[in-house]
This record gives structure tokens, C-alpha cells and sequence, in this order.
């Protein structure tokens, strides 16, 4: 280590002849001193005999020094006592005062000790001016090592920056001139080494009222309160580290994430190992507490450019809280972005190489979606994902869950994943309302550009249509619904059906085919379909939806169905009377003066006139069909009349009626608010004329 320039100075001064310290006052003037790197420039010194001891002076109009230093100009140094015997020279009280282009002046108290034949040095300064602060030194050198110690009650960061910044290269200067900080700190600094390399660095610092902002406002920070402990230690050439950092007070936002940290404090602790040589760590242990939110701990190695192994984890107890502040902000937009959560949860994560597993760990949770689009309840068991060729088992269950108004019951799921690609252990039985969902396959895998795909096959077990109207608030339906479900697959945003759909539904069967919905979970999903539908109970139907009683069967199709939103923009469809129908035709007066409504023809026609005392009519066919292009409908029905279109055609035995529908072009939302009045209406009143 470098001696001080009082050191020098001194030692100097004591190798005069000894002949010299005859007279009390000895005084002696140098216009230009060099040694080594060091040069003087009208140097002045000035001993005098106390009654005390010695007592010098010192002065110089510039010296200079190496860099970062450089030139010390108006220098002035005084020792009031100077003590010099035969192994030691000391300074117990000794002033240096002078200028320095960044630091500007500068007065310095300092207390010296130098013992050369043991090459043993010590010296103790205060009151050195840096950044607008106050810091105390202390240097101690012997032939086992040197130490310095340091500290500083308050250094202003603004004010530091301005400082360092002559000594930056014009990048560093740049990229700080994109941060806007304040704040203050707090520092006590030991370094001890040996020679030229440093052994071990201690650090504590307190900062105090930070305020950072970058010039895109990404990062921001406002009083911001944190205290640091850094011991690093120099074995063999690698650095081993301890640190620990807490922040307990102030506002911190990190592009999206922002914590209130006296709400929720954090206290961060770190071992480990820097490899100079390789340029590689070993993060021996990290742990990480974040008060009510989470607790943390974290292992791993690999080098700047690459992480050879990684093992976290993480558990939580309070998932409301670590939702908002932790996964909320990155799943904005998605259907994931507004939950409830409780219970506990744990995570897992292993990496070796590019091989990775991750695995979460439930406990009694609950979660819900605000918008009550679901919510299971008493989640407990372990999902999982890896790209390990062994398999990880997924083992699932939960005792109540809904999806919109649709009610769950308690299921179990049991699943392997390996190769990242996920597949059914055993057959999985989903209870809905009182029916059920059978899965007979099952897989989900990642794509090569990270989006999931998945694809099943199974069955839907009877379900009836009073308690699914009911559950979605519809009119009360009658029947069962069941049916087979083809292959169905979601990719790239999509989800198709291999083949047909089969649903049996109102007595008949319902077969829907090219079924495709694209974006279903974004703001705007679109669903195209082919929808094919043979001898439906008109019986059942009209009882369904109190549209007065239809007797028969009903066939019909929608081809090109497309919903926006889940809200028809195009389709063609036709309902009608199969041609091979031999079932009982009969429809009642109610369903005629609806049908008419429907039609936009007039209504209460039947009470009206002499058939106004038959409850119950003959029809030979009927049938309806809409062309929706543009929010308009192109109606038509089962036969060309004088004036409009048959909706009704009479036939067998009297009385017969026939129904002509008028209106051929429709607006959809005028359509839609004729069928709404129907369905809700209490039917014609009988009245005689």
C-alpha cells in the first residue's frame, strides 16, 4: 500500500544530518521536489523546538500526485506534535489542508504513527469533504497486511454522482445520465489486504429517502428506506460472499410490478462464490421473505451468459396478496387477470442444464374470478410441468367447482408429464349438475413456440335440461341432454372437433359439425359450426319455452353459423316438418298467434273470429328459415303464398288453419325482441264475438 504524503514528508525530514536540530528553528525551502511519482512545487518546511517536542510546518503551491488524485494545490500541513526517537516517528495532532479540482478544499485532521524498521504504519484522518459529506479514514499497515476503515454519517447521492462522474467513462456517464436520484446514505467500509490484493471487503450501508426514475419511467422509487451488509472474502483467488439486504419502508415499481414495502417489507440474504478465473458463481444459498406475502430460498450455478443448475423454492400462505403483487400485473388482458385466491400454496422449480421442472403444491385453496366465469373450491394435491424424460405424476382434486353457472362436483385427476406433454393416468369423471363428463384421453404439450396445446375425447352422460335451464337462468327445459364428444384439440389460439358432435337433446339428436372457436379466451372469440338437427319433439320444445303446445316432429340445419362475442353475425337455417313425419300434427291456438307475431302478421286474429272457440288446430306442415347477413334476416317459411310465406300449412282434419308470415326482410335485434316477447308472454285471451 501507498505511504501518505505526511508519511513521506517525514521520513524525509528525519534523515536530515543530525547536526541539523542544533539550532531550535530549522527551516528549509525546495522550489521543485520530486520523488517517485510525487512533485512539489515551492515546497516550505518549518520545524521548531517546543517545550513540547517538535512542532512542523509544511507548505507547498501545488503537489502532484498519481491518478485518481492528481494535482493538490495551496497545500498546507502542520504537526503540532511531532515525536521522532529511535524506532518511531508519530504525529498525535496534525492538520493538511489544501485543493483538489473535484473535491474541492479540503481540511483535514489526522494522527500519524510510522515505526520504518518494522515496517509498521498507522494513520488515523477525519474531516475529508466528499459528495457534501463527512468521512472518517483509518489506515493500519504491518508486514502481515494492511487494513482501511472508513465511514460516513451522510453522503448526498446526487451530490456523489456529480463527483465520480469525471472518472467515468463517457457509456457509464451516459447510461447515468438516463436516472434521475436522490437520496442519502449511510457507509462504514473495512477493506484488509496484502501487498496490492485486497483480502476482504465489509460494508454497511443505510440509505435513506431514495428516489430513483428512469427517463421511461420503468423503474421508480420514492422513499424508499433499505439497509445492506456485504462481506466479501478473497480464498485463493475467489471471492466468497454473505449479504443481506432489508427494505422496510418507501414504494418501489418495477415494470409491472409495484410493492408498498412498509406494508409489506422485504429482507433478501445471500451466500455464495465468485470464480474470477471461469467468470462463473455458485449461489450457495438465497433466501427471500416478503412479509405477508411469500417466503423464498434459491440455489444454483453458471456463469453470466448461461445457468448451468437452479433449485428454488417458494410457499405461500397468503395468496391474495402474492396474486396482486406478483401475478396480477403480467395477466392483464387475460382470463386470469381479476381473482380471488386463498389457502396455501407451494412451487418448486429445478433446472440442470436446459432440463427444467416445475411443480406447485396446493393446500385447501379456493379461486375464483371476480367476473364469475369460475371458482373451485378446496384445490388440494399437485400439478406439475417438465421436459425430463421421467415422468412427474399430477395428482388433482377439488370437492366443489363452477364454470359460469354450470356447478362441478368433486373430482379427481390423476396425470403424468414428461417431455413437457402431459397424459391422462386413468379415465377422469367430471360430475356436472346430474350428469357427468367422461374424459377417456387427455393431452396438453407446448409447442415449440411456447403457446399450449391440448386435445380429449369422451362422453357426456345424461343431463337434464331442467336443472341446466335453471342453472343458466333459461326458460324451464324438459328432456335430457347427453352425447358423444369426437377428438377435440386447441392450438395456435383455435379449438377444432374431429368430426361430428352428437347431442341428444328435446327427443331427438343434434349434430353439430366443423365446429371451430378461435381466441375463446380473449375479448373477442369467434365460433364457426354447421349445426344439423332430425325429428325433434315439437311437444317437448314448445313446453320448454311456453310458446303454446306444437305437436310433431321438427328436422332442420344452420349452416355457416358464426358467433362474435357469442352473438350471431351469419348463418343460414331452416326448421322444418320432416317429409316422412307421421306423428300427430296439431298446434293450439297460443302457438299460432305467436308464430304470427313472429311472422310480423296481426295478432289476436283467431279470438276474433268463429275460430276463436277451437283450442286446438290440423297443420300439414310448417317450418321457418333466417338468412342472416348484416345484422338483417331474410325470412321465409314452407311454401310461397298470395302474400308472404307459409309458416303454417293446414291440412288433415278440421279445423285446419294456415299461418302466413308477411315480413320478409327483418332487423336481427327487432327479431330477437319478437321471440323474447313470445317467450315471456301469457298467451291470447279467448274472447267471443
Amino acid at each position: 500500500m501507498n505511504k501518505p504524503l505526511w508519511f513521506i514528508l517525514t521520513l524525509q525530514l528525519v534523515l536530515l544530518p543530525a547536526s541539523s536540530w542544533a539550532n531550535q528553528d530549522l527551516q528549509l525551502s525546495i522550489a521543485s521536489w520530486q520523488l517517485d511519482d510525487i512533485q512539489a512545487q515551492n515546497l516550505n518546511i518549518d520545524i521548531q523546538l517546543s517545550a513540547h517536542g517538535l512542532e512542523l510546518s509544511a507548505s507547498a503551491d501545488s503537489i502532484k500526485l498519481a491518478e485518481p488524485i492528481g494535482v493538490l494545490k495551496l497545500v498546507k500541513l502542520h504537526c503540532e506534535d511531532l515525536l521522532i526517537v529511535s524506532k518511531q516517528t508519530s504525529c498525535a495532532k496534525g492538520t493538511l489542508a489544501f485543493i483538489q479540482k473535484q473535491l474541492g478544499p479540503q481540511s483535514i485532521r489526522f494522527e500519524v504513527t510510522a515505526q520504518p524498521e518494522s515496517n509498521t504504519y498507522k494513520a488515523e484522518v477525519s474531516g475529508i469533504k466528499l459528495a457534501s459529506a463527512i468521512f472518517s479514514l483509518t489506515a493500519k499497515t504491518n508486514p502481515q497486511g494492511w487494513k482501511v476503515f472508513a465511514d460516513s454519517r451522510r453522503i448526498e447521492l446526487k451530490a456523489l454522482g456529480n463527483v465520480i462522474a469525471p472518472y467515468l467513462s463517457s457509456e457509464q456517464n451516459s447510461q447515468l445520465a438516463d436516472w434521475d436520484y436522490d437520496g442519502k446514505v449511510k457507509l462504514d467500509l473495512d477493506v484488509a489486504g496484502k501487498d496490492s490484493e485486497i483480502g476482504s471487503i465489509n460494508a454497511d450501508l443505510k440509505i435513506e429517502q431514495l428516489g430513483l426514475s428512469d427517463s421511461q419511467g420503468k423503474y421508480v422509487t420514492e422513499q424508499l428506506m433499505s439497509t445492506i451488509h456485504l462481506s466479501l472474502e478473497n480464498k485463493q483467488q475467489d471471492w466468497h460472499w454473505l449479504s443481506t439486504v432489508k427494505i422496510e419502508q418507501g414504494e418501489a415499481y418495477a415494470e409491472p410490478i409495484f410493492i408498498d414495502f412498509s406494508e409489506t417489507p422485504i429482507e433478501l440474504n445471500s451466500e455464495g462464490i465468485w470464480l474470477p478465473k471461469s467468470k462463473q458463481f455458485e449461489l450457495i444459498k438465497t433466501s427471500l421473505e416478503q412479509k405477508q406475502v411469500m417466503q423464498l430460498t434459491m440455489k444454483g450455478r453458471g456463469s453470466a451468459s448461461k445457468l448451468e443448475s437452479l433449485n428454488v423454492e417458494a410457499k405461500s400462505s397468503h395468496l391474495k396478496t402474492f396474486y396482486s403483487l406478483w401475478m396480477q400485473p403480467f395477466l392483464l388482458g387475460s382470463a386470469l387477470d381479476s381473482l380471488e385466491l386463498t389457502g396455501n400454496l407451494g412451487l418448486v422449480y429445478k433446472q440442470h442444464g436446459d432440463n427444467y421442472h416445475v411443480s406447485v403444491d396446493m393446500g385447501d385453496v379456493f379461486i375464483a374470478d371476480t367476473a364469475e366465469r369460475f371458482n373451485f373450491d378446496k384445490l388440494s394435491g399437485r400439478v406439475g410441468w417438465s421436459n425430463y424424460q421421467y415422468s412427474e405424476l399430477i395428482d388433482l382434486n377439488w370437492s366443489t367447482g363452477k364454470v359460469y353457472a354450470i356447478a362441478l362436483g368433486a373430482s379427481h385427476l390423476q396425470a403424468s408429464v414428461s417431455n413437457e406433454l402431459v397424459m391422462l393416468q386413468q379415465p377422469w369423471s367430471l360430475p356436472i349438475l346430474d350428469g357427468e363428463l367422461h374424459i377417456n384421453e387427455f393431452t396438453l404439450q407446448k409447442l415449440q413456440d411456447d403457446l399450449p396445446q391440448w386435445a380429449f375425447t369422451g362422453e357426456l352422460t345424461p343431463i337434464s335440461m331442467s336443472s341446466l335451464s335453471s342453472a343458466l337462468d333459461w326458460p324451464l327445459m324438459y328432456g335430457k341432454l347427453s352425447g358423444s364428444i369426437p377428438k377435440v384439440s386447441y392450438a395456435n389460439h383455435q379449438v377444432k372437433v374431429d368430426g361430428a358432435l352428437k347431442v341428444n337433446l328435446f327427443e331427438g339428436e343434434t349434430v353439430i359439425d366443423e365446429l371451430q372457436l378461435n381466441n375463446p379466451f380473449g375479448v373477442l372469440p369467434q365460433l364457426h359450426a354447421d349445426v344439423m338437427m332430425a325429428n325433434i319433439n315439437l311437444e317437448t320444445l314448445t313446453q320448454t319455452f311456453d310458446f303454446g303446445k306444437i305437436t310433431g316432429k321438427l328436422s332442420g340445419q344452420i349452416d355457416g353459423l358464426r358467433l362474435s362475442n357469442w352473438k350471431p353475425v351469419a348463418f343460414d337455417a331452416q326448421f322444418m316438418t320432416p317429409v316422412d313425419d307421421k306423428s300427430r300434427h296439431k298446434i293450439s291456438q297460443q302457438a299460432v298467434d305467436n308464430l304470427s307475431q313472429v311472422g310480423g302478421g296481426a295478432t289476436g286474429v283467431l279470438q276474433r273470429s268463429a275460430l276463436g272457440f277451437f283450442k286446438n288446430f290440423s297443420y300439414k306442415r310448417l317450418g321457418l328459415s333466417c338468412k342472416l347477413r348484416n345484422t338483417v334476416c331474410e325470412m321465409s317459411g314452407v311454401g310461397k303464398a298470395e302474400q308472404g310465406y307459409y309458416i303454417v300449412k293446414g291440412g288433415g282434419l278440421p279445423p285446419r288453419i294456415n299461418v302466413i308470415g308477411y315480413t320478409r326482410r327483418v332487423n336481427w335485434p327487432d327479431l330477437i325482441e319478437r321471440l323474447e316477447m313470445v317467450s315471456h308472454s301469457d298467451g291470447p285471451v279467448i274472447e267471443l264475438n
